[in-house]
């Protein structure tokens, strides 16, 4: 799916490839955790959990940085939506 066949056949002619101008989602995962220490890296997508991913960005727009998201506060979101939960 994250190749230029599975991308053309969602119809993104410009994604799938990491090219000038071309769309691009990457994650970048640690690999010196407790879950991922020792695993290949081909091995991670399989290992690695949330607290694993280090970097993402979407469509060249850095959204987590140093395992840390930018613009949305992660603990008051969950905290909200355990609160609704509870109160339902």
């Amino acid at each position: 799916m994250a190749t230029a066949a599975g991308h053309a056949a969602l119809g993104w002619a410009d994604a799938g490839r990491i090219a000038v101008g071309a769309r691009a989602d990457l994650v970048t995962v640690r690999l010196d955790s407790a879950r991922t220490a020792g695993v290949p890296p081909v091995g991670a997508f399989f290992a690695a959990g949330a607290a694993d991913v280090e970097q993402v960005v979407v469509d060249g727009r850095v959204v987590v940085a140093e395992g840390r998201h930018l613009s949305v506060d992660v603990p008051a979101e969950l905290s909200a939506s355990i609160e609704a939960v509870i109160r339902a």
